[in-house]
């Protein structure tokens, strides 16, 4: 079920990308994007538990990534 809504969001933000307010839209989600990388950047500079640091790296990927598909996204669609 929670995949499901998952998709359904991912949709959603789709349709915002493509819609006339896409570049808004843009901006909205990848300063969240920006804000978690720069929250990522601060744990790793202040020090982890080396157990987390593998997960918190991993994160930072996924988010650079998720930025990177983000603007593709709306390219493609606007």
């Amino acid at each position: 079920m929670e995949a499901v809504k998952d998709q359904i969001l991912l949709m959603e933000i789709e349709k915002e990308l493509a819609g006339p307010n896409g570049k808004d839209a843009l901006a909205k989600y990848d300063a969240v994007l920006v804000r978690l990388g720069e929250r990522i950047d601060s744990a790793l500079k202040e020090g982890l538990p080396p157990d987390e640091f593998p997960k918190v790296g991993e994160l930072k990927e996924a988010s650079v990534l998720a930025r990177k598909i983000l603007r593709l996204t709306a390219r493609v669609g606007g």
